[in-house]
Parts: C-alpha cells; sequence; structure tokens
C-alpha cells in the first residue's frame, strides 16, 4: 500500500490520516487469521499437538508472515516513512511469491493425503478450494504491483488480495462450531484439519466462508463511498473477481476437465 496525495497544504499529513483506515483493515484482517485458526491450530499447539506436515508449516507461517507484512507497511505510511515502505516493497514480492509456491504444494498435499484415505475424487475436488484462493491472491498482488504507482489503485488492490486469503482462516471455526457442533475428534499426530484424518469437506460447504471473506473488500467499498461520495473502481475490478472466482470454482470442481487438472498436479509431486 502506497500513500495517497492529495491536493492541499499539507499532503502528507492528509495521507498518513487517510492510511489509518488501511492500518485498522490490516489489523482486522490479522486478527481474523489469527484467531480463525485457533481452535485447529494454535491451541493445540498450545496442548502439545505438534504440526508433523512440513509443507503445510511452511505454507501457514508465510500466510501469517504476510497478513503482519501487511499491517507492517501501512504502520509505515501511517507513520510517514513513506521511502522506507517503498524499499521493503520487494520483500512483499519475494514473500507473496513464496506463498503462491507453497499454496500450491499445500493443496497437492491435500489431495495426495485424501487419496491415501481411500477419498481421491473428494481430494481432486477439494483441491480447487486453495488453489482458487492461490490463484485469486496471485491476479490481485500481480494488478498491485502492476499498479506500484497508482496509489489509489494500489492499496486497494492489496486490501483485496489479502481478504481472498481469510476463506480457510473463516472456515476453521465453521467447520469446528457449525459442522462438529464444537467437539472435534482428537487430533491424530498433528494439527490442523488434517490431524482429523476424514475426507475433505464439499466445496459447496466452504462457499458461506469465502463469502463472509469478501465482506473486508465491502467494508473498503463503503468506506469509499462514505469519504469519497463513491467506489473506487478497484474494488469494483478486485470484488468482482474475487466473487466470480467463489462462485465458478463449484461447477468447475466436478468437471473431467478439473479431475484430470487436478492428477497431473498430484502425478508431478509423486
Amino acid at each position: 500500500m502506497v500513500a495517497e496525495t492529495t491536493a492541499g497544504a499539507a499532503p502528507e499529513a492528509t495521507a498518513e490520516r487517510k492510511a489509518r483506515f488501511y492500518i485498522w483493515m490490516a489489523a482486522a484482517m490479522a486478527a481474523t487469521a489469527f484467531l480463525g485458526f485457533a481452535p485447529t491450530y494454535w491451541i493445540p499447539l498450545t496442548q502439545g499437538v505438534p504440526e508433523r506436515i512440513g509443507v503445510l508449516a511452511v505454507h501457514g507461517t508465510l500466510c501469517f508472515a504476510w497478513v503482519l507484512f501487511v499491517i507492517y507497511q501501512a504502520w509505515l505510511v501511517t507513520s510517514g516513512k513513506v521511502a522506507r515502505h517503498r524499499d521493503i516493497g520487494l520483500i512483499g514480492v519475494s514473500l507473496a511469491t513464496a506463498m503462491a509456491i507453497f499454496g500450491v504444494l499445500a493443496a497437492i498435499n491435500s489431495g495426495i493425503r485424501a487419496a491415501a484415505m481411500g477419498a481421491g475424487v473428494a481430494g481432486e475436488t477439494f483441491m480447487i478450494v486453495p488453489l482458487a484462493a492461490i490463484f485469486s491472491f496471485t491476479v490481485l498482488v500481480t494488478a498491485a504491483i502492476a499498479n506500484i504507482r497508482r496509489s489509489e489503485w494500489h492499496k486497494r488492490l492489496i486490501l483485496s488480495a489479502t481478504a481472498v486469503l481469510l476463506d480457510a482462516a473463516i472456515a476453521r471455526p465453521f467447520i469446528v462450531y457449525l459442522v462438529m457442533g464444537g467437539r472435534p475428534p482428537p487430533f491424530q499426530g498433528t494439527v490442523g484439519l488434517a490431524g482429523f484424518n476424514g475426507p475433505p469437506p464439499p466445496v459447496v460447504g466452504v462457499l458461506p466462508p469465502a463469502l463472509v471473506a469478501l465482506l473486508f473488500i465491502v467494508v473498503g467499498m463503503v468506506r469509499d463511498k462514505r469519504v469519497l461520495g463513491k467506489v473506487h473502481a478497484a474494488y469494483w475490478w478486485a470484488g468482482g473477481f474475487a466473487l466470480a472466482v467463489a462462485l465458478l470454482k463449484i461447477p468447475l470442481s466436478e468437471t473431467a476437465l478439473w479431475h484430470g487438472f487436478a492428477r497431473s498436479l498430484m502425478a508431478l509431486a509423486s
């Protein structure tokens, strides 16, 4: 996110004041990520349940590092340290790239584990959920980088890219407290949903958390409407794109084309 500049006697002060919205949004998204994974990750870790699947551990670490990095970047702008914000931008590019790579590897791992327990078709189907999130994130971050000098676009695209990652965090308490009634089975060797050693849920079942995650974009749109009198085009583009991916992944996941693609990815990893 890059500082806004507006005409007036003190453009930097104006930019810093407006940037506060983004630091609060970044903090809210970080809190959502942390609290969402608490019942299946953080709390079990404190109780001595380990994380034994390396690719998932790296993937999770990178995702949490991203939301913290976004907070830090927003804080730099709020503090008037715009030059520093720009100087460390390459860290964000490197982090996003690593997230995309390990996100794909984590999705492949989930498919392989499902196949090992005799739920290969369900595993192939569900692979579209994490891969769709990584796809949306990658497209939106790439668009943000392409608009690095257009601050109004850049910061809104970064906010939107971060929002699409939160469906996994929102889905965890949804699964534990609604689907499992707050009584999940004992973890088997590792934390996370992998520790429950059960088949993946249906793709349509994780649509509500994905739509809830997009409410962060809606909040940004509402703020634009109140402050600017209109919603910036970046939100319309990012929100429309993210919503389309969230909806289209359901019918696509049942096609022979998708299952062939999922099997090809797993074959490459084996």
